[in-house]
């Protein structure tokens, strides 16, 4: 193999977004949430009053399509995780608990990511991707 700085950045955003992205949804998964309705969970869990659908989807559309935020809007009423009042949603108390059980496997998650790996680097990382994206005219956020 090539020594690192020969090798195509493209190519190691694209594995390592895989790597995280499949990891993170099994796990989800095997707790029955899809990474989409954990999205909403979270976002909801920031709003007692409740948050609009439009809104939902435009926050976190980007991560996905705004399609798999609309399917997760859904789903999460027809679980029992969030009422739909109009056009908002509001956190159940039984969407609490699940949210609460993703956040935790959240952060299991997170602290596997960054075995061997210092904040100081993490942080070196996500400034130079950032960076990247914008010198090539890219557009990237993250709530």
């Amino acid at each position: 193999m090539q020594p690192p700085n020969r090798q195509p950045l493209g190519f190691w955003t694209v594995r390592a977004g895989e790597a995280i992205r499949a990891r993170t949804r099994g796990a989800l998964e095997d707790m029955g949430v899809r990474q989409p309705e954990w999205w909403v969970l979270h976002q909801l869990s920031t709003a007692p009053d409740g948050l609009g659908t439009d809104y939902l989807v435009e926050k976190l559309g980007p991560n996905d399509t705004p399609e798999a935020i609309e399917d997760a809007l859904g789903t999460v009423v027809e679980h029992g995780w969030a009422t739909r009042d109009g056009n908002s949603l509001t956190l159940t108390d039984s969407g609490a608990t699940v949210f609460a059980a993703a956040a935790d496997l959240q952060t299991e998650l997170q602290r596997e990511r960054m075995q061997g790996i210092t904040e100081e680097e993490f942080v070196t990382t996500i400034t130079v991707l950032q960076r990247t994206i914008a010198n090539v005219g890219g557009h990237a956020w993250h709530w």
